[in-house]
């Protein structure tokens, strides 16, 4: 009897980590730096927690999810990504996550999770990530031209949901959008739900092991 339970309760595991209750693979120690590389910098962009705590949590809110989840289906045409941003993440002194942002690509911001990774190979994964990612990476000081703007001086015409308003320029867009709150509530709802399966599988299968040995004892 014992080893049927191991069985169902290694099943019953797997499962909760498949879910994202177990911890990623990728996670460490709490992150206090990003960087941020691409063709359009001269240096890397740098963003730590200790000296811009607001946005420094705003982009690891919009990256991090990505660590332990398996990617949306896309594959997406290489000349309509856009340019690329190498955003790493960093725990202590040692990087823990990495990312290539692609922030104008056609039909939305993108990521890709490379398979390399700073903690180990993972399955590499492309990813649709949120709107607010150019106006953040804006913020942290890449120069990235509004696809909308009219002249060169719209360099700067993003909206900054962290607060970062260029001099001249308005807010009127609200902070978080519809689809990340959706986005977070159907997650918890699967969590919730996947947990209760989980729960309900082990406990069908312990009693029934129990009535069948309890037979085999007769």
């Amino acid at each position: 009897m014992a080893r049927p339970l191991a069985y169902l309760l290694s099943i019953g595991v797997a499962v909760l980590a498949m879910l994202g209750f177990a911890t990623p693979a990728l996670a460490g120690d709490d992150p206090n730096t990003i960087t941020v590389e691409g063709d359009s910098l001269s240096t890397p962009v740098t963003i730590r927690e200790t000296t811009d705590s607001d946005l420094f949590s705003r982009l690891v809110h919009q990256v991090g999810w990505m660590a332990g989840r398996s990617g949306d289906p896309m594959k997406p045409d290489p000349a309509k990504l856009g340019p690329k941003y190498r955003l790493t993440v960093y725990s202590g002194d040692k990087a823990s996550q990495r990312y290539d942002l692609y922030p104008q690509s056609a039909g939305g911001p993108k990521a890709f999770r490379p398979a390399d990774q700073p903690q180990g190979r993972v399955a590499d994964a492309w990813f649709y990530v949120s709107l607010s990612i150019p106006e953040l990476l804006h913020a942290a000081g890449v120069p990235m031209v509004d696809p909308g703007a009219t002249d060169d001086s719209s360099a700067l015409g993003y909206r900054d949901p962290a607060g970062y308003i260029p001099a001249g320029k308005t807010d009127t867009s609200p902070l978080f959008s519809l689809g990340d709150v959706l986005h977070a509530q159907r997650r918890t709802l699967a969590l919730w739900v996947g947990t209760a399966v989980v729960v309900l599988l082990l406990v069908v299968g312990a009693a029934r092991l129990s009535r069948r040995y309890s037979y085999d004892r007769r």
